[in-house]
């Protein structure tokens, strides 16, 4: 049993949080996040200690016979005194092992990389919403009406309509002139059409100079939409007790969020989590192609928080299933106190943002060019024909158009011959 002299520290091998080494003089050279906040604490103590992972790589679920897997169950067994990973403080956790008090309240967010393109047709259209276009096609028919009043017999409906669409296309507006005794009526029109036209040609150049990127799964909600669909998968950290949570949540979209995970095993490891859990998967034939992993924040803010990736990646700013996140003990531990003073200590001088920060840049540093490359797209840099085909297929149809009545024009005359 673990005494006062030598405490046994239960983790996992994750890169940038804590990693393990071996040394020749039997005691671990640890590096990452979470390894120098437990190396301040026992030093600080002046406590010696080792270090120990479990053969599952889990953090800790409860299993149907009253055991523990990962963490939480060499805590539970007494293989260890202090469990260390970033361990979300669940009620039954807390029935089985103690804690420390919280360094970090963190909710489940999730994680993907943004797409270059819209790949849908006409995409100009997407410009203006729906219900702009929809107030913009009312007030053209509204005005057409009242101006047919006005000019009565001296202009059709189709000639006021087409004049007026002409105008919002910056042409001549050409009426009969007993249009200017209703000043008032044909300035406001003429000021609608002008700040209209100039909004949408804005938009149209901003697009045509850098396409815009393609809407983005936003919320939970969304992607569960999207993974139905089938355009989209997501990835949860084997053995993490928030999946079993998220399938027993109380709303459709995130049970079945949870179940698909679950159903489907789409898992990733501890150690893959924390190296890049975006790097594209290699999935069977017919599989989605845009992958989600599901995380805290503070590991996407590790990952993907400076350089370049800060425009790459979208983190959800929404997030489920919030827990506070503390260190565990073995029940009956002896210095649960000593080590909570410490770490409010710790937590009060800002240090742990400190070790985050650190960690983030190291890693960022450490990127070889070609792993840089491979989160980015290069390509959204210029305009390629995909961007402009609904231009080419609009002046096609419109060339075919002008050609079938020119033919049917030729065919009328010599019938009339």
């Amino acid at each position: 049993m673990s005494n006062f002299n030598k405490w046994t520290i239960a983790t996992l091998n994750r890169s940038r949080l804590f990693e393990i080494y071996s040394n020749s003089d039997g005691m671990p050279n640890i590096y990452g996040i979470e390894a120098e906040l437990i190396k301040t604490i026992m030093t600080k103590l002046n406590v010696k200690y080792e270090i120990v992972t479990p053969a599952d790589e889990q953090y800790g679920i409860e299993l149907k016979d009253g055991n523990w897997t990962g963490i939480i169950g060499m805590l539970h067994k007494g293989e260890a005194d202090i469990g260390i990973a970033n361990l979300g403080i669940y009620e039954d956790r807390y029935r089985t092992v103690d804690f420390t008090v919280s360094y970090m309240i963190e909710g489940m967010h999730f994680c993907l990389l943004k797409s270059a393109y819209r790949d849908e047709l006409f995409v100009f259209l997407h410009l203006f919403d729906f219900s702009t276009w929809m107030f913009l096609l009312g007030s053209l028919l509204i005005t057409a009406t009242v101006i047919l009043n006005i000019l009565k017999e001296r202009e059709t409906f189709s000639s006021i309509i087409l004049y007026l669409f002409g105008s919002l296309l910056s042409q001549t507006l050409i009426f009969h002139k007993k249009i200017y005794n209703w000043k008032i009526i044909f300035m406001s029109w003429l000021v609608f059409a002008f700040v209209m036209s100039s909004a949408y040609s804005g938009a149209l150049l901003s697009f045509l100079t850098l396409p815009s990127e393609a809407k983005t799964v936003e919320t939970f909600r969304e992607l569960a939409d999207a993974v139905a669909k089938g355009s989209h998968r997501v990835y949860s950290l084997r053995g993490a007790q928030s999946i079993l949570l998220l399938r027993n949540a109380a709303e459709p979209h995130l049970q079945f969020l949870g179940n698909i995970v679950i159903d489907n095993d789409w898992f990733i490891t501890a150690d893959e989590m924390t190296r890049n859990p975006l790097k594209k998967k290699v999935a069977p034939v017919g599989k989605p192609k845009i992958d989600v992993v599901f995380g805290g924040f503070y590991i996407f803010k590790l990952l993907y928080g400076v350089g370049d990736f800060k425009s790459k990646v979208f983190v959800s700013e929404e997030k489920s299933i919030m827990a506070p996140m503390a260190i565990a003990f073995r029940k009956g531990f002896c210095c649960s106190s000593e080590v909570n003073k410490v770490l409010t200590r710790i937590l009060s001088a800002g240090i742990y943002e400190k070790f985050l920060r650190d960690e983030s840049l190291k890693y960022w540093f450490s990127l070889s060019s070609d792993e840089r490359k491979e989160m980015e797209n290069k390509e959204d840099r210029s305009i390629s024909v995909n961007d402009l085909a609904e231009a080419f297929v609009l002046l096609s149809v419109g060339l075919l158009i002008s050609i079938l009545v020119f033919l049917i024009e030729i065919a009328l005359s010599y019938i009339k011959c």
